[in-house]
C-alpha cells in the first residue's frame, strides 16, 4: 500500500509540468531525445515506469517502443526484438536520435545464448539483456561465433571521453569510416523487480535522485577499495594510482582504499571494490545522489542465483548506477568497468557513456544497471530562439538559434532542428530552413538542439509545438475526464477536419505515444482506452486522423493520469477495432493490435486468424502486435483479423488494413479517393466495411469517409 499511495501521489503532481514549451532547457543527463524507452504493454510495472522516466527525462512521445523486451534465446532475439526494433525506429523516423536503449522494469534480466561465444575459460550460455541490445548492429558477426574477449571499440584507453552515437562507426574510441570499426547501441536497464532485485518504489526513487543530480557538480570522493579476495578484487588493482592521479589532475579527489568499503564517509561519489559478499545495506556511509558503485562479482547480476550480492544492493543504498555479470563471466579485466571511468564521468559525460566506454570488451554478459543519462559533472547549454515561429506555420520557415555555455574555452557551434524527434535540418551555418510543406499538417513536437565543443558535446534543447497548415488539415481530441486507475475506460471525442475531395479523413484514431490504441472510419467517433493500456502515471494521447492521400494529421495532446491502483474491472471480454497500416518500403513492418481491456489480473491473449496474403507474421511473442515482412512484389492493400480472449470471453473480430502502395478505399487504383470509386463500387461490389460481406453497407461506408470532410467543414455532425 505505501508504494502506490506514493506511486499516485507522484502522477498528481506531474500534471503541473508535463508540457515544456519555449524555454531555453538544457537537456538533462545528455539528452532524452536520444533514448529508446523499450516498454512491455503486458506488464503494469513496466508500463507505469515508461511513463515515469519519459516525464522525468523528457524523452519525446516518438521514442517510446511498446513491445516485449525479452526472447527464448538470441536467435529468435535478433529475429524478432531486433527487427522490431529496426522497424519502429524506421516507422517513426527517430534513426538520427536512438542511441540508447532502456529497457524498463518487467524485462527479463538475460537471454540465452549457448554456443555462439567462446571462452576457454567458463563457456558463455548467457548474453545480458543490455548487451543483446548493445549488439543490434553486429547480430550477423555474433550469429557466425566470436570470442567472449571481442573489443569493444567505443572503449579507449585514455581518459578522454568522447560523446556516444549510434550513427558513428567507432574504432579505438574514435568515429570511423575503417572497415574494423562497428556501431553500437549504448543500452541499460532502469531496474529488475524480479526476486533478488529492486522494488518498483525503490526505482522511481532512483530515477527521481538520478533527474536531480543533474549539473549540480556534488563535492566528494570517488572510492577505489582493494580487498585481499584476490579473484575479484585484483584485476583493478594496479589501475587505481594512476586514476586517481588522473582524477587529482582534473581537479576532483580520489581515494585508493586497503578495505572492501568506505566506512563512516558521508561523501561518496563513487565505489569501486571487489568482494563477493558486501554488507552494503548495513554499511556506515552516504552514497550520494549521481553516484556509481559495483564490485566486480561473477554473479552480482545474476538474480537467479542467491550466492553473492546483488547490484541491487547498490541502487537500494543511493547509487544511480552499477554493473554486473549475468552468469560466470571469468575474471577478464576487459569484460568489467575500468577505473578510469569516473575521469569521463567527472569530465561531463553521462554515466552510461562512462561505463560503456571503460569496457575493453563487448558486454556480452555483462548488465548496464540504472539510470544511463545521470551528468552530474556537466555544466549545462542554453539554447533561444530569438524569433521563433509563430503557429500556425506554412511554407518554408527559417531557425537562428543562439547557444550559450559557462564551460571554459567552450562555445555552442552546432544545431539541429527535430520535428517529433525527426531531424528536418542540421548544420553550422544558419539560418536553418525546415520546409514545413514535407511535414503533415497539425500539431508537431518542436526541439531545437545545440551542441558545444567539448570532448563530450553537451546538449541543450529548445522546445515549443509546431502547427502546421499547408492543406487545412486538424484533428482534435478531448475528454470529460482525464483521470483514473488501472481498471477505468477512457473516452475521447476525436475529429478531424479539412481536405477537400480526394484529401478527406477516411480513419480517425486514438494513439498514445506512436502506437493506436482505438480506431474507427471516418473522420469523427467517440473512441475508448482502459488505464491499464494507457499505463499507470502521467501519459499523453492523440487524435490522429489519416487522410485519403496517407497523410496522418494529429490534434495537440491530452494529458491523462492514471493512478497505480487496479480499481474495480468491468468484468467484460475485450473490445478490439479496424484500423490502417502503411507498410512504406521498409524490410519489416510493426503492426499495432488495438484493444481494450481493464482487469490487471487478467492477461488476454492475442490470435490472428486471418494472416496478410502478401506478408509474412515474424516469430515472436504474441502479444498486442505483430511484426510483419512484406512479400518483395506486394501492392494494392492487405488485410488481417485478430481476436482477443481473457476469462470473460472473447472480442468481436479486429482488423488491420495493411496499405502497401495506395488507400484500400482507393477503389480504381488512380491516386484519389473520388466519386469515381463509388461508381467502380456500383459496378463490383468490394467489402469495404470488413464485414465479409460485399453489399450496399460498403457503398454508405465509402459515402461516409467521401462526405466527411465536407460535412465537417459546413457544420454538419
Amino acid at each position: 500500500m505505501r508504494e502506490r499511495n506514493r506511486v499516485s501521489g507522484w502522477s498528481r503532481r506531474l500534471a503541473v509540468g508535463a508540457v515544456v514549451a519555449g524555454a531555453g532547457a538544457a537537456a538533462a543527463g545528455g539528452s532524452g531525445e536520444n533514448v529508446i524507452i523499450i516498454a512491455d504493454p503486458l506488464n503494469a510495472e513496466s508500463m507505469y515506469a515508461a511513463n515515469y522516466y519519459r516525464l522525468a527525462r523528457n524523452v519525446p512521445d516518438s521514442n517510446i517502443l511498446y513491445f516485449s523486451p525479452g526472447a527464448a534465446n538470441y536467435q529468435s532475439f535478433v529475429g524478432f526484438n531486433l527487427a522490431a526494433l529496426r522497424a519502429l525506429i524506421a516507422q517513426r523516423g527517430i534513426g538520427s536520435q536512438a542511441d540508447c536503449i532502456l529497457l524498463m522494469p518487467g524485462a527479463p534480466f538475460y537471454i540465452s545464448a549457448p554456443g555462439l561465444v567462446t571462452d576457454s575459460c567458463s563457456p558463455v550460455n548467457r548474453f545480458s539483456i543490455t548487451g543483446a541490445y548493445t549488439t543490434a548492429f553486429i547480430a550477423d558477426e555474433v550469429l557466425a561465433g566470436v570470442g567472449s574477449g571481442l573489443t569493444n571499440r567505443y572503449a579507449f584507453s585514455t581518459y578522454d571521453p568522447a560523446r556516444f552515437d549510434s550513427e558513428d562507426a567507432w574504432l579505438k574510441g574514435q568515429p570511423s569510416a575503417d572497415p574494423s570499426a562497428r556501431r553500437y547501441y549504448m543500452s541499460a536497464m532502469l531496474g529488475y523487480t524480479g526476486e533478488l532485485g529492486n522494488t518498483l518504489e525503490e526505482i522511481l526513487t532512483n530515477v527521481d535522485r538520478s533527474a536531480a543530480a543533474d549539473w549540480t557538480r556534488p563535492p566528494g570522493t570517488f572510492y577505489f577499495c582493494q580487498t585481499d579476495d584476490q579473484a575479484r578484487s585484483g584485476p583493478r588493482h594496479s589501475t587505481y594510482p594512476a586514476v586517481v592521479a588522473k582524477l587529482a589532475a582534473l581537479g576532483a579527489v580520489g581515494s585508493h582504499e586497503m578495505r572492501e568499503l568506505p566506512r563512516n564517509e558521508h561523501d561518496i561519489l563513487s565505489i569501486l571494490t571487489g568482494r563477493h559478499t558486501l554488507d552494503i545495506a548495513g554499511a556506515a556511509m552516504t552514497i550520494l545522489p549521481g553516484a556509481y558503485c559495483d564490485h566486480l562479482t561473477s554473479y552480482a547480476a545474476t538474480f537467479d542465483t542467491a550466492s553473492q550480492t546483488k547490484i541491487s544492493e547498490w541502487i537500494r543504498k543511493g547509487a544511480t548506477m552499477s554493473h554486473g555479470a549475468v552468469e560466470e563471466p571469468c575474471n577478464y579485466p576487459g569484460k568489467f568497468t575500468h577505473a578510469r571511468s569516473m575521469t569521463y564521468y567527472f569530465q561531463g559525460a553521462s554515466m552510461g557513456e562512462s561505463v560503456f566506454r571503460a569496457l575493453a570488451y563487448v558486454p556480452f554478459q555483462g548488465l548496464i544497471y540504472g539510470d544511463p543519462l545521470c551528468r552530474p559533472f556537466d555544466l549545462p547549454v542554453t539554447v533561444t530562439l530569438a524569433d521563433p515561429p509563430t503557429n500556425p506555420v506554412s511554407g518554408v520557415i527559417p531557425f537562428s538559434p543562439e547557444g550559450s555555455t559557462s564551460k571554459q574555452f567552450t562555445f555552442v557551434f552546432y544545431f539541429e532542428v527535430l520535428v517529433d524527434n525527426a531531424r528536418v535540418a542540421a548544420d553550422l551555418t544558419l539560418p536553418l530552413q525546415v520546409d514545413t510543406t514535407e511535414l503533415a499538417d497539425g500539431w508537431h513536437d518542436l526541439r531545437v538542439l545545440g551542441y558545444d565543443t567539448s570532448y563530450v558535446e553537451s546538449i541543450g534543447v529548445w522546445q515549443s509545438e509546431l502547427v502546421v497548415d499547408n492543406l487545412g488539415r486538424s484533428a482534435s481530441v478531448a475528454g470529460a475526464d482525464t483521470t483514473g486507475d488501472l481498471a477505468t475506460t477512457f473516452a475521447f471525442e476525436v475529429s478531424a477536419v479539412g481536405g477537400g475531395l480526394g484529401g478527406n479523413p477516411v480513419e480517425i484514431r486514438l494513439v498514445q505515444h506512436g502506437r493506436v490504441l482505438d480506431a474507427a472510419p471516418g473522420c469523427e467517433a467517440t473512441l475508448h482506452a482502459a488505464g491499464l493500456q494507457l499505463g499507470a502515471g502521467a501519459s499523453s494521447v492523440h487524435a490522429e486522423a489519416i487522410f485519403a492521400d496517407g497523410m496522418r494529421v494529429r490534434s495537440a495532446p491530452l494529458q491523462v493520469i492514471v493512478d497505480y491502483t487496479d480499481g474495480a474491472p468491468g468484468g467484460a471480454a475485450p473490445a478490439v477495432s479496424t484500423s490502417t497500416v502503411w507498410a512504406g518500403d521498409d524490410a519489416e513492418v510493426f503492426v499495432e493490435l488495438p484493444y481494450r481491456a481493464d482487469d490487471r489480473a487478467d492477461t488476454p491473449t492475442f490470435e490472428v486468424l486471418d494472416a496478410p496474403a502478401q506478408a509474412s507474421i515474424v516469430a515472436g511473442p504474441a502479444g498486442p502486435y505483430r511484426l510483419l515482412n512484406p512479400d518483395p512484389d506486394a501492392s494494392g492493400y492487405d488485410l488481417m483479423t485478430y481476436r482477443v480472449t481473457n476469462s470473460a470471453g472473447q472480442s468481436d473480430i479486429g482488423r488491420v488494413v495493411i496499405v502497401y502502395d495506395r488507400h484500400p478505399f482507393d477503389i480504381n487504383g488512380d491516386g484519389t479517393l473520388d466519386i469515381d470509386d463509388l461508381y467502380e463500387i456500383h459496378a463490383a461490389p468490394a467489402d469495404l466495411n470488413f464485414d465479409g460481406v460485399a453489399d450496399a453497407a460498403d457503398t454508405r461506408h465509402l459515402q461516409r469517409v467521401l462526405r466527411c470532410g465536407e460535412l465537417r467543414d459546413m457544420g454538419i455532425r
